[in-house]
């Protein structure tokens, strides 16, 4: 439930960056993981691994680039 309760705040843009990496690994779908790993970290880098273009789109928004 955690997971997914992330997984919106994430998909609503409103999570800052202010948990810890290891929440992200209890979300499965993967992109959405990836997104939260670069968020934790502050890593832009990581948007390149996210395959959905719109959610990579979000992440290099969210993370900067």
């Amino acid at each position: 439930m955690k997971g997914l309760v992330l997984l919106v705040m994430l998909s609503l843009g409103s999570c800052a960056p202010v948990f810890a990496s290891s929440t992200c690994y209890g979300i499965t779908d993967s992109d959405s993981r990836r997104v939260c790993l670069a968020k934790a970290h502050s890593d832009a880098s990581r948007c390149y691994a996210v395959q959905d273009g719109e959610k990579r789109a979000i992440c290099f928004s969210e993370v900067g680039k």
